[in-house]
């Protein structure tokens, strides 16, 4: 079984969804987003305690006015009838003078921390903006302990979260503590015979999809490329034999059998290079996933499990009728499911279907 690494600092971390029902997953966007439940399970792995808010509907907010009075002597918040980029072309005294007696708006100098401009959060007829209303409730979240709020979104979201991430900032929070992450859709394409060539598919229904390819493909090439990047899908050879997600499954397989046939007490010495590597690969899983925890990238654990997987067939293609090295056979077996199981959600077989 995996063991946590002795010096994991545990987190309180606020990991925020949007849910999207299974009937209702209809596009790529939707489909790659539904397999992001795998972060949550990293996370855990990592000693973090999490909780996972499923966003249903948007919450009131009960002391959105208590916050936004103290926040109002903040020196990244002020008070003008234009904001800074636009006062820029005026006079120095323009809002003392010609713009005396003009209503003001409430910004945020979101645009210190790479926005466009400033954006507003009380507009002049005392209307409140989204941005306020967002920036209060992560506050409060803050307030209650966490020490990390991670935001997961769909592509539809793009440009927001910057304005959110530099409001955040501007209250104190660094982009470490508050991480807003648009999770990319998938890009279907197929080999064409006729011309020898992989082609770009259009969108295709979600039924058709796993039917073509299974749901645990579906999972692990949604998260096999980072979460901010297009993720491509074969599906000519997606969940076929000797595509990269079988190789790690049937180095799973084979390690089953042959502990079923093994025999604990027979333990011989298998070919020291291709073992020691393996063995280093299983060492070094724990740090794997600390840091795909760290950067939010269940990528890095897919690319170590195709490395994994490759080293041990080749380990098992190299012992011929020899016995296994028990201990090693079993440490694989039990860190390939592991880390597809309890990690990612993808099956583990342990007989051929």
């Amino acid at each position: 079984m995996l063991q946590l690494p002795k010096q994991t600092k545990t987190s309180k971390i606020w990991l925020s969804l949007f849910e999207t029902p299974a009937e209702r997953i209809s596009s790529l966007i939707d489909i790659r987003y539904a397999c992001t439940a795998a972060i949550r399970n990293m996370l855990q792995w990592a000693g973090n305690l999490v909780t996972l808010n499923i966003t249903l509907r948007r919450e009131p907010f009960l002391n959105i006015k208590e916050f936004f009075n103290s926040i109002q002597t903040n020196q990244q918040v002020y008070k003008a009838s234009l904001s800074r980029q636009l006062a820029a072309d005026l006079p120095p005294d323009v809002e003392e003078t010609s713009l005396k007696d003009e209503p003001k708006d409430w910004f945020i100098k979101t645009a210190d921390f790479d926005d466009d401009y400033d954006r507003v959060l009380q507009h002049r007829d005392g209307e409140y903006t989204q941005l306020l209303e967002d920036i209060t409730r992560y506050h409060q979240i803050f307030q209650q302990g966490y020490d990390k709020i991670i935001l997961l979104r769909p592509p539809t979201y793009t440009g927001y979260d910057i304005q959110l991430t530099a409001a955040m900032q501007c209250l104190g929070y660094t982009k470490e503590q508050f991480q807003f992450i648009i999770v990319q859709p998938i890009k279907l394409y197929a080999f064409h015979k006729t011309n020898q060539k992989i082609h770009p598919l259009p969108d295709i229904a979600t039924e058709e999809l796993i039917s073509a390819i299974g749901m645990d493909a579906l999972r692990w090439y949604s998260l096999r490329v980072p979460l901010t990047g297009i993720a491509p899908i074969n599906i000519s050879t997606a969940g076929q034999l000797n595509d990269s997600l079988y190789r790690v499954q049937s180095a799973h397989f084979r390690c089953s059998k042959l502990l079923q046939e093994a025999k604990k007490e027979i333990n011989v010495s298998s070919p020291l290079a291709i073992a020691e590597k393996l063995d280093n690969l299983l060492q070094t899983v724990p740090k794997i996933l600390e840091q795909s925890a760290e950067e939010i990238a269940p990528h890095l654990v897919i690319q170590h499990l195709e490395t994994i997987s490759e080293i041990c067939h080749q380990w098992l293609d190299s012992l011929g009728v020899t016995s296994p090295d028990y201990e090693l056979l079993l440490t694989t077996k039990e860190t390939i499911f592991d880390l597809l199981v309890n990690i990612l959600n993808i099956t583990a077989p342990e007989s051929n279907n």
